[in-house]
């Protein structure tokens, strides 16, 4: 079996050279590539050489003795948590692109074993139709690999600063994307958190940021195809088991308010200037919080009963609502989000409206 090393880079591809073995992973904490490198290949070939295997199967390899012939793995980015990398293995004439999530620190390892359980458990729970598959899961030498689909076609995307969303896509080129796919990106994510959303508890995939990368889309002309590609929590922000009969319309409200204000916040280009997306997405989020609710397959008067709850507030009582039931956050997206309540809560009202038939 062959194996080739590459770096992904904004100039290109760059192959893997020994003298950069001892450069170290930026965000790695020490890690230098060769360790990277390294462990990727014994993983590849260790615990994740059954899922791999049966990947080439899957994709129409004829027969599962035939092997890996090839595998390119390639370093993509590195994050503040993970440094994911791509598996491309070739065998039986196919081939199969798979992606692999590296933890390097203690806490980055634990969250990364956390998100293996998690991926499965929220896909067979609600739907598998928006996450990424976990195949193969292990530990070594202080280092955690997660063995996960890869979304062909799909890129990372972010504010540019100037109003509009600018696409990475690094198969055709980065461009700025018209409103409309836009707007379909931000309307497509709120479904998805919303479709991962548990009625009963209020529990709901979180923390998660547009700044670093954990939505991707796919777009092609005016088709718009969204997908989330980390879960690093899951749960309830408060409990609300005391409000009695209330309870499970006050958790929508906090899951509600939270998620519509943080569909707008962005950083420029992923890591510049805190943004806010402009006011027309807090309609768009609506949108997919309504569509995500009618997907759960929720009783209809469930449904009903919580958007009559949301749709009942003024404008100024769910902007004090959402304010008091905010996420902790750093403090200058707290001071930015406080500021943009107002006017944000005139657009959920009027949304709401709208799609009630009020």
């Amino acid at each position: 079996m062959s194996i080739t090393r590459q770096i992904a880079s904004p100039q290109g591809l760059l192959d893997y050279r020994p003298e950069l073995g001892a450069v170290a992973v930026e965000g790695g904490d020490g890690l230098t590539y060769e360790t990277y490198f390294a462990g990727l290949e014994a993983f590849a070939c260790g615990e994740a050489r059954a899922a791999l295997l049966a990947a080439l199967v899957a994709a129409g390899c004829p027969a599962a003795g035939t092997g890996i012939d090839a595998l390119v793995i390639r370093a993509e980015k590195h994050g503040a948590l993970y440094h994911p990398a791509s598996l491309t293995v070739r065998g039986g004439g196919v081939e199969v692109k798979l992606c692999v999530n590296v933890a390097a620190t203690p806490a980055a390892v634990a969250l990364l074993e956390q998100e293996a359980g998690l991926l499965a458990g929220l896909r067979t729970h609600f739907t598998p139709d928006y996450l990424p598959c976990p195949h193969a899961f292990a530990t070594s030498g202080g280092m955690a690999f997660l063995l996960e689909d890869w979304f062909a076609g799909f890129h990372e995307f972010h504010q540019d600063g100037t109003g509009r969303v600018r696409l990475w896509d690094y198969d055709a080129g980065e461009r700025s994307l018209e409103a409309r796919p836009a707007l379909e990106i931000y309307r497509q994510a709120a479904h998805i958190l919303t479709r991962y959303y548990h009625a009963d508890t209020g529990a709901g995939i979180g923390p998660w940021h547009h700044a670093a990368g954990d939505f991707v889309a796919r777009v092609a002309g005016e088709a718009v195809a969204v997908r989330l590609i980390t879960v690093r929590g899951y749960g309830a922000g408060q409990d609300f088991t005391e409000a009695g009969q209330l309870a499970d319309k006050l958790a929508a409200l906090a899951f509600f308010t939270n998620m519509t204000l943080r569909m707008r916040l962005d950083r420029v280009e992923g890591v510049g200037e805190l943004v806010l997306a402009g006011e027309d997405v807090a309609e768009t989020a609506v949108q997919g919080f309504v569509s995500g609710l009618a997907a759960q397959g929720l009783a209809a008067e469930t449904q009903r009963g919580i958007l009559d709850f949301l749709g009942s507030f003024s404008p100024e009582e769910l902007a004090r609502a959402g304010s008091g039931l905010g996420w902790p956050c750093p403090e200058d997206e707290a001071a930015l989000l406080a500021r943009a309540w107002p006017g944000h809560a005139r657009a959920l009202v009027a949304a709401l409206a709208r799609f009630s038939g009020r």
